[in-house]
């Protein structure tokens, strides 16, 4: 008869570490997945998918170009508009959150464009966010891999006492002005979403 050995049972060490990265990981995309629709809930995990799927690939030093809104871990989608003017909005359907983003030099710096409105998003100096229908320098980013999966963008020409000045989306919806910004606050934060056919035949 087999003898059954009662007594602890030994699972692999996992470092804590991991567990705690598992558990920000999961807060984080419920943050990002919070009011949304069942659709919206799919293509942001799509898309979140995909983007950390093609991170190492050749579009970062070949001139790629991509369509995408750029959802903000806020709660917003960014929009830039015909009179240049960026904002968020919640409308997954808004055209004026359809982007294109091209790379233009290595280390991933890139340009993003309103598709509709044509003009690109720029930041100056004093780190603020505005729509130029002519491309220059102030339109370069710089796309930085977070920890947690989202994207980071910040100004490839500009920073602000040493200090990186980024793309971010207030909890209303409003651009921040760089100088306000940081690398770890959540207005930084953005996934770059697949857009559905239906929106793209929109613009």
């Amino acid at each position: 008869m087999p003898r059954w050995v009662t007594g602890p049972c030994n699972l692999p060490d996992v470092p804590s570490g991991l567990y705690l990265h598992m558990v920000f990981l999961v807060a984080s995309v419920c943050l990002a997945c919070s009011d949304r629709t069942p659709e919206q809930l799919a293509a942001i995990m799509n898309c979140s998918k995909h983007e950390r799927h093609t991170r190492n690939y050749d579009y970062m030093e070949g001139g790629d170009v991509r369509i995408r809104q750029l959802f903000s871990r806020t709660q917003w989608f960014l929009t830039v508009d015909d009179d240049g003017n960026i904002n968020g909005t919640q409308d997954a359907t808004n055209c004026y959150s359809i982007l294109e983003i091209r790379t233009v030099s290595e280390g991933g710096v890139l340009a993003i464009k309103g598709v509709k409105s044509q003009y690109y998003i720029s930041m100056n100096k004093t780190g603020l966010l505005q729509g130029k229908k002519n491309y220059n320098e102030n339109c370069n980013f710089k796309e930085i891999f977070l920890e947690n999966y989202f994207n980071a963008y910040s100004s490839a020409k500009w920073t602000r006492n040493g200090k990186d000045m980024f793309i971010a989306l207030s909890q209303k919806g409003r651009p921040l002005r760089g100088k306000k910004t940081r690398r770890e606050h959540i207005a930084s934060h953005f996934i770059p979403m697949k857009c559905r056919e239906e929106e793209r035949t929109s613009v």
